[in-house]
């Protein structure tokens, strides 16, 4: 097995510990592998959908200085972005909810532009509809 060394901020660590002990794992590795094979498998059957959905994608923003990058990429991807929702929340930072609607490499794209973005803390996708072509 490969040991893989990373850091994450002192409330993310607290956060994280909270979560082994009220899920049970027996430890943070077992915790992380469990976390890694949900993003994998999420981000997989993201990327085998084909044809048009709509969505619904929440993101949460820390400081505002990556915002330029964040509107650029929805001005890029504008044509699949329906609806737009943006509040302040807990000080600093921002939570935008898109409804989105288009063709599902683009909605992809559009994902992955916002990733991008350092100050990304989370983001998740609601599949509403698919209809391959």
């Amino acid at each position: 097995m490969t040991i893989i060394t990373f850091s994450v901020p002192e409330e993310l660590e607290k956060d994280f510990n909270d979560v082994v002990r009220q899920m049970g794992f027996v430890s943070r590795s077992e915790a992380i592998r469990y976390a890694l094979r949900l993003l994998s498998s999420e981000l997989r059957s993201l990327n085998e959908l084909r044809g048009r959905v709509l969505a619904v994608i929440a993101a949460i923003y820390g400081r505002e200085s990556e915002k330029a990058k964040v509107y650029k990429v929805q001005h890029e991807y504008g044509d699949v972005i329906n609806a737009y929702f943006h509040s302040h929340i807990e000080g600093t930072k921002c939570l935008e909810v898109m409804v989105v609607h288009g063709e599902a490499e683009r909605v992809r794209g559009f994902m992955s532009g916002l990733r991008a973005s350092r100050d990304l803390e989370q983001m998740r996708i609601i599949i509403l509809s698919h209809v391959e072509d």
